[in-house]
Protein backbone atom coordinates (compact mmCIF):
# COMPACT_ATOMS: atom_id res chain seq x y z
CA UNK A 1 0.00 0.00 0.00
CA UNK A 2 1.18 3.42 -0.74
CA UNK A 3 1.42 7.03 0.71
CA UNK A 4 -1.49 7.94 -1.43
CA UNK A 5 -3.63 4.73 -0.76
CA UNK A 6 -2.67 4.89 3.22
CA UNK A 7 -4.14 8.79 3.11
CA UNK A 8 -7.07 7.88 1.30
CA UNK A 9 -7.89 5.14 3.79
CA UNK A 10 -7.21 7.69 6.97
CA UNK A 11 -9.83 9.81 5.35
CA UNK A 12 -12.24 7.52 4.71
CA UNK A 13 -11.90 6.03 8.85
CA UNK A 14 -11.35 10.02 9.69
CA UNK A 15 -15.10 10.63 7.71
CA UNK A 16 -16.82 7.31 9.44
CA UNK A 17 -15.38 8.56 12.99
CA UNK A 18 -16.85 11.98 12.19
CA UNK A 19 -20.15 10.68 10.93
CA UNK A 20 -20.37 8.89 14.07
CA UNK A 21 -19.22 11.80 16.64
CA UNK A 22 -21.90 13.80 14.81
CA UNK A 23 -24.84 11.40 15.44
CA UNK A 24 -23.58 10.60 19.22
CA UNK A 25 -23.82 14.79 19.38
CA UNK A 26 -27.35 14.84 18.02
CA UNK A 27 -28.28 12.75 20.66
CA UNK A 28 -27.32 14.79 23.43
CA UNK A 29 -30.09 17.00 23.40
CA UNK A 30 -32.46 14.37 23.14
CA UNK A 31 -31.21 12.41 26.15
CA UNK A 32 -30.73 15.80 28.32
CA UNK A 33 -34.45 16.28 27.63
CA UNK A 34 -35.63 13.27 28.64
CA UNK A 35 -34.97 13.72 32.20
CA UNK A 36 -37.86 15.76 32.31
CA UNK A 37 -40.57 13.58 30.97
CA UNK A 38 -43.24 12.28 32.66
CA UNK A 39 -45.48 9.42 32.52
CA UNK A 40 -49.41 9.57 31.52
CA UNK A 41 -52.23 8.18 30.27
CA UNK A 42 -51.87 4.50 29.45
CA UNK A 43 -48.77 4.32 31.69
CA UNK A 44 -50.46 4.72 34.63
CA UNK A 45 -53.15 2.03 32.95
CA UNK A 46 -50.90 -0.68 32.22
CA UNK A 47 -48.85 0.06 35.45
CA UNK A 48 -51.63 -0.44 38.50
CA UNK A 49 -50.41 -3.88 39.36
CA UNK A 50 -46.83 -3.70 38.69
CA UNK A 51 -46.72 -0.16 40.63
CA UNK A 52 -49.00 -1.88 43.53
CA UNK A 53 -46.69 -4.74 43.80
CA UNK A 54 -43.73 -2.73 44.45
CA UNK A 55 -45.57 -0.82 46.72
CA UNK A 56 -47.01 -3.69 48.98
CA UNK A 57 -43.71 -6.08 48.47
CA UNK A 58 -45.26 -8.47 46.38
CA UNK A 59 -43.91 -10.15 43.15
CA UNK A 60 -43.57 -8.11 39.93
CA UNK A 61 -43.53 -10.70 37.74
CA UNK A 62 -47.28 -11.53 39.23
CA UNK A 63 -48.13 -8.74 38.49
CA UNK A 64 -47.23 -8.55 35.01
CA UNK A 65 -48.93 -11.48 34.89
CA UNK A 66 -52.18 -10.21 35.91
CA UNK A 67 -51.87 -7.40 34.16
CA UNK A 68 -51.26 -9.20 30.72
CA UNK A 69 -53.93 -12.17 31.06
CA UNK A 70 -56.44 -9.44 31.95
CA UNK A 71 -55.76 -7.78 28.68
CA UNK A 72 -55.95 -10.49 26.74
CA UNK A 73 -58.85 -11.11 28.12
CA UNK A 74 -60.75 -7.89 27.90
CA UNK A 75 -59.05 -5.49 25.31
CA UNK A 76 -55.91 -6.71 23.61
CA UNK A 77 -53.77 -9.95 22.75
CA UNK A 78 -50.17 -8.56 22.49
CA UNK A 79 -49.19 -9.90 25.61
CA UNK A 80 -45.25 -9.41 25.08
CA UNK A 81 -46.15 -5.93 24.75
CA UNK A 82 -48.44 -5.79 27.45
CA UNK A 83 -46.06 -7.10 29.84
CA UNK A 84 -43.08 -4.59 28.91
CA UNK A 85 -46.31 -1.88 29.20
CA UNK A 86 -46.61 -2.75 33.01
CA UNK A 87 -42.80 -1.94 33.45
CA UNK A 88 -43.59 1.97 32.82
CA UNK A 89 -40.68 3.07 34.25
CA UNK A 90 -43.10 5.78 36.99
CA UNK A 91 -43.61 2.43 38.82
CA UNK A 92 -40.24 3.31 40.36
CA UNK A 93 -40.79 7.14 40.34
CA UNK A 94 -41.87 9.44 38.79
CA UNK A 95 -38.21 11.10 37.74
CA UNK A 96 -37.24 7.31 36.81
CA UNK A 97 -39.11 8.01 33.26
CA UNK A 98 -36.58 9.60 31.90
CA UNK A 99 -35.20 5.99 31.43
CA UNK A 100 -37.85 5.75 28.91
CA UNK A 101 -35.48 7.69 25.80
CA UNK A 102 -32.60 5.56 26.23
CA UNK A 103 -34.64 2.35 26.13
CA UNK A 104 -36.45 3.54 23.48
CA UNK A 105 -33.36 4.45 21.27
CA UNK A 106 -31.10 1.90 22.23
CA UNK A 107 -33.34 -0.46 20.85
CA UNK A 108 -34.01 1.42 17.01
CA UNK A 109 -29.85 1.88 17.30
CA UNK A 110 -29.12 -1.45 18.68
CA UNK A 111 -31.05 -3.44 15.73
CA UNK A 112 -30.28 -1.01 13.08
CA UNK A 113 -26.26 -1.55 13.49
CA UNK A 114 -26.82 -4.96 14.07
CA UNK A 115 -28.72 -5.67 10.71
CA UNK A 116 -26.68 -3.43 8.96
CA UNK A 117 -23.45 -5.39 10.47
CA UNK A 118 -24.73 -8.62 9.14
CA UNK A 119 -25.51 -7.35 5.65
CA UNK A 120 -22.86 -4.90 4.69
CA UNK A 121 -19.66 -6.59 6.64
CA UNK A 122 -20.37 -9.91 7.15
CA UNK A 123 -22.43 -11.06 3.42
CA UNK A 124 -21.37 -8.36 1.15
CA UNK A 125 -17.67 -7.87 2.12
CA UNK A 126 -17.46 -4.72 3.56
CA UNK A 127 -15.85 -3.23 6.64
CA UNK A 128 -17.09 -1.22 10.01
CA UNK A 129 -16.17 1.80 8.16
CA UNK A 130 -18.97 0.85 5.44
CA UNK A 131 -21.23 -0.44 7.74
CA UNK A 132 -20.96 3.22 9.62
CA UNK A 133 -21.68 4.90 6.33
CA UNK A 134 -24.98 2.40 5.48
CA UNK A 135 -25.87 2.57 9.62
CA UNK A 136 -25.35 6.06 10.59
CA UNK A 137 -26.93 8.61 7.86
CA UNK A 138 -29.84 5.87 8.05
CA UNK A 139 -29.96 6.66 11.98
CA UNK A 140 -29.56 10.31 11.60
CA UNK A 141 -32.25 10.81 9.39
CA UNK A 142 -34.42 8.59 10.98
CA UNK A 143 -34.12 10.28 14.36
CA UNK A 144 -34.01 13.73 12.78
CA UNK A 145 -37.00 13.82 10.53
CA UNK A 146 -39.60 10.75 12.37
CA UNK A 147 -43.42 12.17 12.23
CA UNK A 148 -44.02 12.51 16.30
CA UNK A 149 -40.77 11.49 18.88
CA UNK A 150 -42.93 12.64 21.44
CA UNK A 151 -44.70 8.92 20.88
CA UNK A 152 -41.76 7.12 19.49
CA UNK A 153 -39.40 8.47 22.31
CA UNK A 154 -40.52 10.29 25.25
CA UNK A 155 -44.01 8.42 26.14
CA UNK A 156 -43.23 4.60 27.76
CA UNK A 157 -46.46 2.94 26.44
CA UNK A 158 -46.78 4.12 22.90
CA UNK A 159 -42.87 3.71 21.98
CA UNK A 160 -42.35 0.75 23.95
CA UNK A 161 -45.39 -0.86 21.85
CA UNK A 162 -43.92 0.10 18.67
CA UNK A 163 -40.43 1.78 19.02
CA UNK A 164 -39.12 -0.89 21.25
CA UNK A 165 -40.13 -3.99 19.31
CA UNK A 166 -39.41 -2.24 15.77
CA UNK A 167 -35.81 -2.43 17.11
CA UNK A 168 -36.30 -6.46 18.18
CA UNK A 169 -37.50 -6.71 15.09
CA UNK A 170 -34.43 -5.77 13.19
CA UNK A 171 -32.26 -8.62 15.35
CA UNK A 172 -34.99 -11.61 14.48
CA UNK A 173 -34.76 -10.47 10.81
CA UNK A 174 -30.68 -10.02 11.44
CA UNK A 175 -30.32 -13.60 12.93
CA UNK A 176 -32.70 -15.26 10.30
CA UNK A 177 -30.17 -13.94 7.35
CA UNK A 178 -27.42 -15.04 9.62
CA UNK A 179 -28.87 -18.99 9.59
CA UNK A 180 -29.29 -18.78 5.71
CA UNK A 181 -26.45 -16.56 4.53
CA UNK A 182 -23.56 -17.49 6.57
CA UNK A 183 -23.12 -20.87 6.78
CA UNK A 184 -20.38 -21.03 9.57
CA UNK A 185 -21.87 -19.53 12.11
CA UNK A 186 -22.40 -20.85 14.99
CA UNK A 187 -26.21 -22.52 15.07
CA UNK A 188 -27.05 -22.14 19.01
CA UNK A 189 -26.33 -18.64 18.76
CA UNK A 190 -28.38 -18.04 15.94
CA UNK A 191 -31.37 -19.71 17.29
CA UNK A 192 -31.22 -18.84 20.83
CA UNK A 193 -31.48 -15.17 20.22
CA UNK A 194 -33.72 -15.30 17.10
CA UNK A 195 -36.40 -17.30 18.82
CA UNK A 196 -36.25 -14.68 21.87
CA UNK A 197 -36.58 -12.30 19.55
CA UNK A 198 -39.26 -14.37 18.17
CA UNK A 199 -41.64 -14.94 20.84
CA UNK A 200 -41.36 -11.09 21.90
CA UNK A 201 -42.27 -9.85 18.51
CA UNK A 202 -44.95 -12.22 17.65
CA UNK A 203 -46.61 -11.23 20.93
CA UNK A 204 -46.05 -7.37 19.77
CA UNK A 205 -47.87 -4.81 17.90
CA UNK A 206 -48.93 -6.64 14.62
CA UNK A 207 -47.15 -3.87 12.27
CA UNK A 208 -43.74 -5.59 13.58
CA UNK A 209 -45.09 -8.87 14.19
CA UNK A 210 -46.86 -9.75 10.68
CA UNK A 211 -43.87 -7.83 8.85
CA UNK A 212 -41.90 -10.80 11.01
CA UNK A 213 -43.56 -13.37 10.07
CA UNK A 214 -43.97 -12.64 6.32
CA UNK A 215 -40.54 -12.14 6.32
CA UNK A 216 -39.96 -15.42 8.35
CA UNK A 217 -41.77 -17.04 5.61
CA UNK A 218 -39.89 -15.96 2.69
CA UNK A 219 -36.98 -16.80 4.63
CA UNK A 220 -38.29 -20.49 5.08
CA UNK A 221 -39.38 -20.75 1.39
CA UNK A 222 -35.88 -19.52 0.05
CA UNK A 223 -34.03 -22.24 2.63
CA UNK A 224 -36.45 -25.05 1.85
CA UNK A 225 -35.38 -23.89 -2.46
CA UNK A 226 -31.46 -23.96 -1.48
CA UNK A 227 -32.23 -27.02 0.89
CA UNK A 228 -30.15 -25.33 3.37
CA UNK A 229 -30.33 -25.36 7.43
CA UNK A 230 -34.24 -26.06 6.87
CA UNK A 231 -35.29 -27.06 9.77
CA UNK A 232 -33.52 -24.18 11.66
CA UNK A 233 -35.45 -21.95 9.37
CA UNK A 234 -38.74 -23.52 10.47
CA UNK A 235 -37.97 -23.73 13.87
CA UNK A 236 -37.36 -19.60 13.31
CA UNK A 237 -40.42 -19.27 11.57
CA UNK A 238 -42.59 -20.94 14.06
CA UNK A 239 -40.77 -19.11 16.98
CA UNK A 240 -42.50 -15.81 15.92
CA UNK A 241 -45.82 -16.71 13.93
CA UNK A 242 -46.91 -19.11 16.81
CA UNK A 243 -46.77 -16.30 19.52
CA UNK A 244 -48.42 -14.26 16.48
CA UNK A 245 -51.23 -16.33 16.54
CA UNK A 246 -51.75 -16.61 20.01
CA UNK A 247 -51.80 -12.71 20.14
CA UNK A 248 -54.75 -12.67 17.04
CA UNK A 249 -56.28 -15.40 18.53
CA UNK A 250 -56.94 -13.40 22.01
CA UNK A 251 -60.73 -12.79 23.29
CA UNK A 252 -59.91 -9.17 24.57
CA UNK A 253 -59.19 -8.43 20.66
CA UNK A 254 -63.01 -9.38 19.69
CA UNK A 255 -63.87 -7.46 22.64
CA UNK A 256 -61.80 -4.67 20.92
CA UNK A 257 -62.57 -4.98 17.47
CA UNK A 258 -66.90 -4.67 18.63
CA UNK A 259 -66.04 -0.99 19.53
CA UNK A 260 -64.37 -0.01 16.02
CA UNK A 261 -65.72 0.53 12.67
CA UNK A 262 -63.15 -2.38 10.40
CA UNK A 263 -62.59 -2.40 7.04
CA UNK A 264 -62.79 -5.90 4.52
CA UNK A 265 -59.35 -7.38 3.95
CA UNK A 266 -59.06 -7.12 0.57
CA UNK A 267 -59.86 -3.79 0.73
CA UNK A 268 -57.56 -2.98 3.57
CA UNK A 269 -54.92 -4.34 1.65
CA UNK A 270 -55.70 -1.97 -1.25
CA UNK A 271 -55.93 0.99 1.34
CA UNK A 272 -52.02 -0.27 2.66
CA UNK A 273 -50.49 -0.24 -0.60
CA UNK A 274 -52.36 2.90 -1.71
CA UNK A 275 -50.51 4.80 1.91
CA UNK A 276 -47.31 2.84 1.20
CA UNK A 277 -46.85 5.07 -2.20
CA UNK A 278 -48.63 8.18 -0.41
CA UNK A 279 -45.73 8.32 2.13
CA UNK A 280 -42.78 7.39 -0.38
CA UNK A 281 -43.84 10.18 -1.98
CA UNK A 282 -44.22 12.34 1.13
CA UNK A 283 -41.60 11.74 3.55
CA UNK A 284 -38.19 11.69 1.12
CA UNK A 285 -36.35 15.33 1.69
CA UNK A 286 -33.12 16.67 0.50
CA UNK A 287 -30.69 14.97 2.87
CA UNK A 288 -32.71 11.49 2.09
CA UNK A 289 -31.62 12.21 -1.08
CA UNK A 290 -28.09 13.41 -0.51
CA UNK A 291 -28.08 10.32 1.64
CA UNK A 292 -28.79 8.13 -1.37
CA UNK A 293 -26.79 9.85 -3.96
CA UNK A 294 -23.78 9.05 -1.02
CA UNK A 295 -24.44 5.74 -1.13
CA UNK A 296 -23.79 4.82 -4.27
CA UNK A 297 -20.13 4.56 -4.85
CA UNK A 298 -20.45 2.70 -1.85
CA UNK A 299 -23.06 0.28 -3.02
CA UNK A 300 -21.27 -0.23 -6.54
CA UNK A 301 -17.68 -1.34 -4.89
CA UNK A 302 -19.56 -3.87 -2.73
CA UNK A 303 -21.80 -5.31 -5.44
CA UNK A 304 -18.12 -5.89 -7.31
CA UNK A 305 -17.58 -8.46 -4.41
CA UNK A 306 -20.92 -10.45 -5.12
CA UNK A 307 -21.19 -12.88 -7.25
CA UNK A 308 -24.95 -12.59 -7.33
CA UNK A 309 -26.23 -11.84 -11.05
CA UNK A 310 -29.29 -9.05 -9.66
CA UNK A 311 -32.04 -10.28 -12.10
CA UNK A 312 -35.29 -8.87 -12.54
CA UNK A 313 -34.59 -5.48 -10.28
CA UNK A 314 -38.55 -4.56 -11.13
CA UNK A 315 -39.92 -7.49 -9.13
CA UNK A 316 -37.52 -7.28 -6.20
CA UNK A 317 -38.27 -3.34 -6.10
CA UNK A 318 -42.07 -4.43 -6.36
CA UNK A 319 -41.51 -7.42 -3.76
CA UNK A 320 -39.98 -5.10 -1.00
CA UNK A 321 -42.42 -2.19 -1.46
CA UNK A 322 -45.37 -4.70 -1.12
CA UNK A 323 -43.70 -6.08 2.26
CA UNK A 324 -43.73 -2.10 3.21
CA UNK A 325 -46.85 -1.71 2.33
CA UNK A 326 -48.29 -4.85 4.58
CA UNK A 327 -47.08 -3.06 7.17
CA UNK A 328 -50.25 -0.38 6.78
CA UNK A 329 -52.64 -3.83 6.16
CA UNK A 330 -53.28 -4.72 10.21
CA UNK A 331 -54.75 -1.09 11.03
CA UNK A 332 -56.46 -0.79 7.71
CA UNK A 333 -58.29 -3.90 8.59
CA UNK A 334 -59.19 -2.95 12.50
CA UNK A 335 -59.29 0.28 12.50
CA UNK A 336 -60.18 1.78 8.57
CA UNK A 337 -56.96 4.16 9.28
CA UNK A 338 -53.46 4.78 8.84
CA UNK A 339 -53.22 4.42 12.06
CA UNK A 340 -51.41 6.48 15.09
CA UNK A 341 -47.99 8.42 14.66
CA UNK A 342 -46.33 6.42 17.34
CA UNK A 343 -47.41 3.29 14.50
CA UNK A 344 -46.46 5.56 11.77
CA UNK A 345 -43.44 6.15 12.97
CA UNK A 346 -41.78 2.86 12.77
CA UNK A 347 -43.14 2.31 9.34
CA UNK A 348 -41.24 5.38 8.50
CA UNK A 349 -38.10 3.93 9.77
CA UNK A 350 -38.93 0.36 7.84
CA UNK A 351 -39.21 3.01 4.81
CA UNK A 352 -34.69 3.37 5.29
CA UNK A 353 -34.73 -0.12 4.38
CA UNK A 354 -36.57 -0.01 1.48
CA UNK A 355 -34.35 2.61 0.14
CA UNK A 356 -31.66 0.54 0.77
CA UNK A 357 -32.63 -2.97 -0.47
CA UNK A 358 -34.35 -1.44 -3.92
CA UNK A 359 -30.81 0.95 -4.37
CA UNK A 360 -28.14 -1.87 -3.40
CA UNK A 361 -30.21 -4.35 -6.16
CA UNK A 362 -30.00 -1.34 -8.71
CA UNK A 363 -26.94 -0.60 -8.90
CA UNK A 364 -25.59 -4.65 -8.89
CA UNK A 365 -28.06 -4.86 -11.64
CA UNK A 366 -26.39 -2.19 -13.47
CA UNK A 367 -23.03 -3.04 -12.45
CA UNK A 368 -23.36 -6.06 -13.98
CA UNK A 369 -25.04 -4.59 -16.87
CA UNK A 370 -22.31 -2.35 -17.52
CA UNK A 371 -19.64 -4.82 -17.57
CA UNK A 372 -20.70 -6.11 -20.85
CA UNK A 373 -19.61 -2.80 -22.07
CA UNK A 374 -15.99 -2.42 -22.61
CA UNK A 375 -16.48 1.44 -23.13
CA UNK A 376 -17.68 2.33 -19.78
CA UNK A 377 -15.59 4.39 -17.44
CA UNK A 378 -14.43 2.62 -13.86
CA UNK A 379 -15.43 4.65 -10.73
CA UNK A 380 -12.61 6.96 -9.96
CA UNK A 381 -11.55 7.26 -6.24
CA UNK A 382 -12.78 10.87 -6.35
CA UNK A 383 -16.43 9.82 -6.45
CA UNK A 384 -15.86 7.55 -3.07
CA UNK A 385 -14.22 11.02 -2.01
CA UNK A 386 -16.85 12.70 -2.55
CA UNK A 387 -19.65 10.20 -1.23
CA UNK A 388 -17.73 10.22 2.20
CA UNK A 389 -17.83 14.31 2.39
CA UNK A 390 -22.05 14.37 1.56
CA UNK A 391 -22.95 11.73 4.13
CA UNK A 392 -20.25 14.14 6.54
CA UNK A 393 -22.80 17.10 5.17
CA UNK A 394 -25.63 15.46 5.73
CA UNK A 395 -24.68 15.04 9.58
CA UNK A 396 -23.32 18.37 9.58
CA UNK A 397 -27.13 19.43 8.43
CA UNK A 398 -29.05 17.39 11.22
CA UNK A 399 -26.69 19.11 13.63
CA UNK A 400 -26.39 22.50 12.84
CA UNK A 401 -30.39 23.31 11.14
CA UNK A 402 -33.06 24.48 13.06
CA UNK A 403 -35.70 23.54 11.15
CA UNK A 404 -39.27 22.68 12.53
CA UNK A 405 -39.19 18.74 11.62
CA UNK A 406 -35.52 18.49 12.96
CA UNK A 407 -36.04 16.45 16.58
CA UNK A 408 -32.84 17.78 17.92
CA UNK A 409 -33.08 21.70 16.80
CA UNK A 410 -36.85 21.29 18.77
CA UNK A 411 -34.61 19.56 21.94
CA UNK A 412 -32.60 22.45 22.35
CA UNK A 413 -35.66 25.12 21.66
CA UNK A 414 -37.66 23.22 24.82
CA UNK A 415 -34.22 23.23 26.71
CA UNK A 416 -33.08 26.96 26.68
CA UNK A 417 -37.21 27.92 26.63
CA UNK A 418 -37.28 26.56 30.19
CA UNK A 419 -40.68 24.92 29.38
CA UNK A 420 -39.33 21.46 29.73
CA UNK A 421 -38.10 22.26 32.61
CA UNK A 422 -41.12 23.95 34.08
CA UNK A 423 -43.21 21.15 33.02
CA UNK A 424 -41.47 18.60 35.02
CA UNK A 425 -42.09 20.94 38.15
CA UNK A 426 -45.65 21.20 37.53
CA UNK A 427 -45.81 17.35 37.23
CA UNK A 428 -43.98 16.98 40.00
CA UNK A 429 -46.10 19.83 42.43
CA UNK A 430 -48.65 17.24 42.26
CA UNK A 431 -46.62 14.16 44.01
CA UNK A 432 -47.21 16.02 47.43
CA UNK A 433 -50.69 15.05 47.03
CA UNK A 434 -50.60 11.89 45.08
CA UNK A 435 -48.16 10.23 47.90
CA UNK A 436 -50.20 12.04 50.84
CA UNK A 437 -52.45 8.99 52.22
CA UNK A 438 -54.83 11.86 53.79
CA UNK A 439 -56.06 13.50 50.43
CA UNK A 440 -58.06 11.11 49.01
CA UNK A 441 -59.52 13.50 46.47
CA UNK A 442 -56.82 16.02 45.05
CA UNK A 443 -57.80 18.37 42.75
CA UNK A 444 -54.75 20.20 41.17
CA UNK A 445 -54.39 23.31 38.33
CA UNK A 446 -54.20 22.28 35.42
CA UNK A 447 -50.76 22.14 33.39
CA UNK A 448 -49.77 25.48 31.73
CA UNK A 449 -46.28 24.54 30.21
CA UNK A 450 -46.83 21.90 27.58
CA UNK A 451 -43.64 21.28 25.78
CA UNK A 452 -44.43 19.81 22.32
CA UNK A 453 -41.80 16.94 22.64
CA UNK A 454 -42.78 16.06 26.05
CA UNK A 455 -46.76 16.48 26.97
CA UNK A 456 -48.56 14.12 25.93
CA UNK A 457 -52.01 14.68 27.56
CA UNK A 458 -53.38 15.36 30.81
CA UNK A 459 -56.90 14.50 33.43
CA UNK A 460 -60.12 16.67 33.22
CA UNK A 461 -62.29 17.97 35.26
CA UNK A 462 -64.38 15.59 35.09
CA UNK A 463 -63.19 12.63 37.49
CA UNK A 464 -65.25 10.12 35.68
CA UNK A 465 -63.08 10.38 32.55
CA UNK A 466 -60.95 7.28 31.73
CA UNK A 467 -57.75 9.44 32.65
CA UNK A 468 -58.84 10.65 35.77
CA UNK A 469 -60.15 6.98 36.65
CA UNK A 470 -57.35 4.90 35.92
CA UNK A 471 -54.86 7.52 37.25
CA UNK A 472 -57.14 7.39 40.74
CA UNK A 473 -56.76 3.80 40.69
CA UNK A 474 -52.96 4.21 40.28
CA UNK A 475 -52.09 6.08 43.05
CA UNK A 476 -55.08 4.46 45.44
CA UNK A 477 -57.47 7.73 45.74
CA UNK A 478 -60.92 8.18 45.45
CA UNK A 479 -61.03 10.53 42.50
CA UNK A 480 -58.57 12.86 40.97
CA UNK A 481 -59.17 16.05 39.07
CA UNK A 482 -58.15 19.39 37.54
CA UNK A 483 -59.74 22.32 38.90
CA UNK A 484 -62.56 24.18 36.87
CA UNK A 485 -61.23 27.43 35.33
CA UNK A 486 -63.11 30.45 36.80
CA UNK A 487 -65.02 32.35 34.04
Amino acid sequence: MNLRQRCQKRMYSGGALLLLLAFLLLLIPVLALSRYARGSADDYCFGIYTYHALQNGESLLAAMWRTVSGYYQSWQGSFAAVGMMSLTPCIWGETAYGITAVVMLASLVAGTVKLTDTLVRRLAGGDWRDVIYIAVPMLICATQFMPSPLNSVYWWNGSVYYTFFYGLSLFYAERFAALLFLPRSNRAAILIPGLLCGILVGGSNYVSALLSALLGGLFWLYAMWKKRARWSAFLLLCGEAIPFFVSMAAPGNRIRQDTIASTPPVQAIWEAIGQAAADLTEWPNWPILLMLLAWLPLLWRLCGKSGFSFPLPGLFAAAVFLLFAAQNTPHFYAASNAGPLRLRDIVYFSSYWLYLLCEWYCVGWLRRFLRQTPAFPKPRPWMGRTAAAALVLLAGFCLFSYGPTDFTAGCLRELNSGVAAAYAQERDARLADLTDPAVSDPVFPAIRSRPILLYQQDITTDPSDWKNHVMAMYWEKDSVSIAVANG
